[in-house]
C-alpha cells in the first residue's frame, strides 16, 4: 500500500511548535484562513490585514512552516484524520485509503491525533499543509477541525460516523438498523434479559445503535433491558464492563457491544474470569466484523458494515467535492447485514 505521511502530534516535532495558527488568528481576531493568507505571498489579501496577522504572529513568535507549504507545489495531498489506532477496525480501513487515494495520483498525509487536547494542533498540520481534501475517521467529530477546513474551502469527509452538522459530508453504514438487527437476532436466538454494551459517551454510533436496539426490544415486547457504560472502544473497555454488570444481581443472558473489539474483550472476561459458557449461558454480539470476529478462538455473530461500498463512497465524494467545491454537502448511509456465528445460538 502507498505508505503515508504520518505526524503525530505527540511527535517531537510537532512538540517543538509552541504556537499554532489557531492561537495566532485568536489573537488577530481573525479566521485561520485569513492567517494562512496573510504568510502566502500569492494569496489575496489586504494589507492591513496581512499587517495585522504578522503583528499578533511576532508577539507570539509564531512562525510558519515553510517547507510543509512547498509540498503542495510538488503533489496532491489528502489528510487522513485518526484517532484510534488500537482498534483493529481501523487498520485495514486506512490501508484501503491510501491505496485508493495512490490510485488518484495524489498522496496521503496521516494525522494522528491521540488526545482531545490535540485536536489545535491538528489543525495546524492540516492548515500549514493546505491538503486538498481531508477524510475524518474519528469516533467523535472535531468541530474545531472542521471550522478550520470550511474557513479554507478545504472538503471534509466524515467516514463511517453521522453528524448534526449538515454543513460537511458524512459516509456511513445504517447504525439505526444495526441496533435493531441486533435486537432480532438474539430474540429469535431464545434470549429474553439482553444488555447494550455502550462505546464511548455521545459518539454518534454508539448513541445510534442503542436507539435502533432498545426501540425494536420494546417493539417485541421485551422489557428486560439494560445499558452497560463500556466507556471507548476497546477490548479493555468491553472486558471491564462484563465485569461490571455481572456484580448486579439481574444479570443479563445476552451482551450486544457497540463493537467487535469490546465483544471479544467481553467474551473473554465471560469465559476465563466468570467461567460462563457462551452461547448457552450467554450470547454475545457485536458490530464490525472484524478479521478478529471471524476466527475460531471468537466465532463472533456480529452486524457487517459495508466497509468496501463506504470507502469507495467516501473517496467518489470526496473528489467531486474537490473538483468542484460549490458541491452541497451529501449524506450517504449504506445498509448493514447481520452475520450469524456461533457466539448466540442458544437452544430454545
Amino acid at each position: 500500500m502507498d505508505k503515508p505521511t504520518q505526524l503525530t502530534t505527540n511527535s517531537p516535532a510537532v512538540k517543538k511548535r509552541r504556537v499554532t495558527v489557531v492561537e495566532v488568528a485568536e489573537a488577530a481576531g481573525v479566521s485561520v484562513s485569513a492567517v494562512s493568507r496573510a504568510f502566502n505571498p500569492e494569496a489575496s489579501i489586504s494589507r492591513p490585514l496581512r499587517e495585522k496577522v504578522f503583528k499578533a504572529a511576532a508577539a507570539l513568535n509564531y512562525k510558519p512552516n515553510r517547507m510543509a507549504r512547498g509540498i503542495k507545489s510538488r503533489s496532491s495531498l489528502v489528510g487522513i484524520l485518526m484517532t484510534d489506532f488500537n482498534n483493529p477496525f481501523y487498520l485495514p480501513i486506512l490501508s484501503r485509503f491510501t491505496s485508493e487515494i495512490q490510485k488518484r495520483d495524489c498522496h496521503s498525509l496521516l494525522i494522528n491525533v491521540n488526545s482531545d487536547m490535540d485536536i489545535q494542533e491538528a489543525v495546524e498540520l492540516v492548515m500549514e499543509y493546505n491538503v486538498d481534501g481531508l477524510i475524518i475517521t474519528s469516533a467523535s467529530l472535531p468541530q474545531q477541525l472542521v471550522d478550520a477546513c470550511r474557513s479554507q474551502d478545504t472538503p471534509v469527509v466524515i467516514f463511517g460516523r453521522d453528524s448534526s452538522d449538515n454543513s460537511v459530508t458524512v459516509v456511513s453504514c445504517d447504525n439505526v438498523l444495526a441496533g435493531r438487527m441486533a435486537a432480532d437476532m438474539l430474540l429469535d436466538a431464545g434470549y429474553m434479559r439482553p444488555a447494550f454494551v455502550a462505546g464511548p459517551i455521545g459518539t454518534s454510533a454508539t448513541v445510534d445503535r442503542q436507539r435502533g436496539f432498545i426501540s425494536r426490544l420494546m417493539e417485541r415486547g421485551c422489557n428486560q433491558w439494560q445499558v452497560v457504560e463500556g466507556g471507548e472502544f476497546s477490548y479493555d473497555a468491553g472486558y471491564d464492563a462484563t465485569l461490571r454488570v455481572f456484580k448486579n444481581s439481574e444479570r443479563p443472558d445476552a451482551l450486544f457491544y457497540a463493537d467487535d473489539i469490546m465483544a471479544c474483550g467481553g467474551m473473554d472476561a465471560l469465559r476465563y474470569e466468570l467461567a460462563l459458557k457462551i452461547p448457552q449461558d450467554v450470547g454475545v454480539l457485536g458490530v464490525d466484523d472484524i478479521r478478529l470476529a471471524k476466527s475460531r478462538s471468537y466465532n463472533l455473530s456480529t452486524i457487517r458494515q459495508p466497509n468496501e461500498e463506504m470507502i469507495q463512497s467516501t473517496m467518489d465524494v470526496l473528489f467531486e467535492h474537490i473538483s468542484n467545491p460549490n458541491l452541497p454537502p451529501q449524506s450517504i448511509t449504506l445498509p448493514c447485514e447481520p452475520v450469524l456465528r456461533g457466539s448466540t445460538q442458544k437452544h430454545r
